[in-house]
């Protein structure tokens, strides 16, 4: 077989091609940097232009006519530290054409996806992760966490803070909520409050994945202390990111009053239409003012528009209750509602200007959980 080579890539070529792999070995699991010693950080050149099907058709994975056809290609070149190149070209069968062209992909593509974002911002994710009705436990993967913030944010570090607060107490106790309750108030003081002293600007994520009533405690916490993004999980998707763009679903708000009374509850049917029987075999309340959904689901608020349009009405159903019951002291509240509407819920509370929230949980039937603002 012939040994003549096909012409050598022109070094307009070999520019292009270390752009695209950002100076970076683009072997698989490898992507050492070779434009400087790693111990020293001084300038060097460690790199290799390889040819994935060989320039001479003899040479590893080489052609009698595409050696020829491709040695000027960046389509048939890779970015290589010398180690790689070696193992490459001497274990031609372990390393075919295609399996060398997919790490090329690959790599640059990443490279590509990451140079996209050089103008986002970090933001620290902050994930509340606590046993639903205090026996379900959760995980989070922090690794689908950092993709929903793109491209706006990337995620300031590997691993963010988690609150997981639990109790060994019966789920429907007292005792149970005053546990979680101060495990949740201990960690924001330790975690957030502490960031925020040394980084005011500290922009934070919110992952929660826990009993509604904590993740009201925690909006109420951060309320305007901080720059955030709040997330939900879609299971149907695996995912954080937010499904839709626009404004997919519509709240209302409804009055009934049955007498004349400073008593008030506040129904929040987003997820499941909640029964006025349900709320009056916990409290007989004076008046009723309900929150609904045009569309019931756990995929009720697909958008950032959606939770928009949710904490708008439900300002507008606290104002409404300020202005109708001047004398009223609290607010039962009766949610069935995503994570990301149950946060906005106590992010949007105005202690002093609203009467204190009594929150209530759903297991089997409602009971009383955690108090937001006033004397609990």
């Amino acid at each position: 077989m012939s040994t003549k080579r096909g012409r050598g890539p022109t070094q307009q070529t070999v520019q292009l091609l270390c752009a695209r792999a950002a100076g970076r070995c683009e072997f698989e699991g490898c992507g050492i940097t070779l434009y400087e010693e790693i111990l020293t950080r001084k300038s060097i050149r460690n790199s290799v232009v390889a040819h994935i099907v060989a320039a001479s058709p003899d040479g590893p994975r080489g052609d009698s006519q595409r050696s020829y056809e491709l040695s000027q290609s960046i389509d048939n070149l890779m970015l290589l530290c010398p180690t790689h190149h070696t193992l490459i070209d001497t274990q031609e069968e372990e390393y075919p054409e295609v399996r060398l062209l997919s790490m090329k992909k690959e790599h640059e593509d990443c490279v590509e996806r990451l140079c996209l974002h050089l103008q986002s911002k970090p933001s620290e994710m902050l994930s509340l992760a606590s046993p639903i009705k205090g026996q379900s436990k959760v995980t989070l993967d922090q690794r689908k966490q950092s993709q929903a913030l793109l491209p706006e944010h990337y995620a300031a570090s590997l691993a963010g803070p988690i609150f997981a607060p639990e109790s060994n107490k019966e789920y429907h106790s007292k005792e149970y909520w005053h546990d979680v309750d101060q495990q949740l108030e201990a960690a924001y003081r330790n975690l957030v409050e502490s960031s925020l002293r040394w980084n005011p600007t500290q922009h934070f994520s919110i992952f929660p994945l826990a009993p509604i009533p904590l993740v009201v405690k925690l909006g109420y916490l951060l309320g305007d202390k901080s720059t955030w993004n709040i997330y939900q999980f879609h299971r149907e998707f695996n995912s954080w990111c937010w499904q839709n763009v626009e404004q997919t679903n519509q709240f209302t708000i409804h009055q009934q009053t049955f007498r004349s009374g400073s008593s008030v509850a506040l129904i929040l049917s987003l997820t499941a239409d909640i029964s006025l029987e349900r709320i009056k075999r916990v409290s007989d309340v004076d008046s009723v003012i309900t929150i609904r959904a045009k569309r019931f689901g756990v995929d009720c608020i697909r958008s950032t528009k959606d939770l928009a349009a949710f904490w708008h009405c439900y300002q507008k159903a606290c104002d409404q209750i300020k202005k109708t019951f001047p004398d009223a002291e609290e607010i039962l509240v009766f949610p069935a509602i995503p994570t990301s509407a149950a946060f906005e819920v106590g992010r949007r509370y105005m202690s002093g200007v609203y009467p204190r929230l009594k929150l209530f949980d759903d297991d089997n039937d409602f009971f009383e959980t955690l108090t937001i603002g006033g004397e609990s």
